[in-house]
């Protein structure tokens, strides 16, 4: 079987890692946009290597033009559109280590993860929509541990997506759903604790924590939920009421995915084991960036790309070709 279809084009978006203990090759030497074809050749976007401080984030677009394109650095959002060729920066204020964008009808919702915060642009109206401030959503109840010695507690959910339910309400992906990160000091410096990753509905004021270590990547595959236990290596599927249904093995670090509905095929990003987490994991020296593809029918890999050039995946991207195509001729 292969594992893209002729008129599709994969679309791997990523950097250098971000802590500079963790880097191996230079910034001029990444790729941070590449296409990978039905051969699995994988060639760069060109017009995007110099782009972003250590590459490019991540992007969306609405289904009926997909040839507008919305493109995030860690610190900007550009609007693209590859009819004109042409190019403009929105207008957005104070976004810095932006995660995911995601488009929830007229609007890109951003996940403004340095400051703790998720934004909206209005695409039609062209301004932004909301700002909203995640301490609202911040949890009265003590985390487990807090008390504890040596603990000092960070008021930080760490959102990495917004997305929209089944039921239409607006969710965030976070990596502490209390809105409490414990650090703990371990040899006089102060480590973070992963916390209780899961999602929290904005909409409804309700959180669901679901023992994730560090989750990137919610999906809305045959009416399930499939999400990156990230820090676990682990991709794990629910129903739409956040019940579990089962996990699937990930060789590593998985963020950024996207699925080919026609086939029944999902594309999930991996990236390459960090430095500083090398031998404290199984095999973790073995792991390169990859792309895993998996049938989602019956949850079956059915096999894996590797992807060059980049120290780690920020997102992946399932395109038709002519929308790739005038992507690569984009100038």
């Amino acid at each position: 079987m292969e594992l893209i279809s002729a008129d599709k084009r994969i679309l791997v978006i990523g950097s250098l890692n971000a802590n500079p203990a963790d880097r191996a090759i230079d910034r001029k030497d990444i790729r941070s946009m590449q296409l990978i074809d039905d051969q699995q050749r994988i060639s760069p976007v060109a017009f995007f290597n110099t782009w972003g401080e250590l590459g490019m984030s991540s992007m969306c677009w609405q289904e009926q033009d997909p040839y507008i394109l919305y493109i995030a650095s860690s610190s900007e959002v550009f609007r693209f559109d590859l009819h004109a060729k042409s190019y403009t920066q929105l207008d957005i204020p104070n976004l810095t280590d932006i995660h995911e964008i995601s488009m929830i009808g007229d609007h890109v919702w951003i996940s403004n993860t340095k400051h703790d915060e998720i934004v909206s642009y209005n695409i039609i109206e062209q301004k932004i929509g909301q700002r909203i401030n995640l301490t609202d959503f911040k949890s009265n109840t003590p985390e487990e541990g807090e008390e504890e010695q040596d603990v000092e507690v960070v008021d930080k959910f760490h959102c990495n997506l917004v997305f929209e339910g089944y039921e239409g309400d607006i969710y965030i992906l976070v990596h502490h759903t209390s809105g409490r990160q414990l650090m703990k000091r371990i040899a006089q410096k102060f480590i973070k604790s992963q916390g209780n990753g899961g999602v929290v509905d904005i909409t409804a004021r309700k959180r669901y924590p679901l023992n994730f270590k560090a989750p990137h990547s919610v999906r809305r595959i045959n009416n399930q939920y499939w999400v990156f236990d990230s820090g676990h290596f682990e991709l794990k599927v629910f129903d739409k009421n956040w019940n579990f249904i089962r996990t699937l093995d990930t060789k590593g670090f998985g963020r950024g995915g996207d699925m080919d509905t026609a086939r029944g095929i999902y594309y999930g990003g991996v990236s390459e084991t960090r430095k500083r987490y090398l031998g404290l994991f199984p095999g973790g020296e073995a792991v390169p960036n990859m792309v895993q593809v998996f049938r989602t029918g019956d949850y079956t890999l059915l096999g894996s790309i590797k992807i060059p050039n980049i120290e780690q995946i920020n997102n992946v991207y399932c395109l038709d070709k002519q929308v790739a195509d005038a992507l690569m001729q984009f100038s």
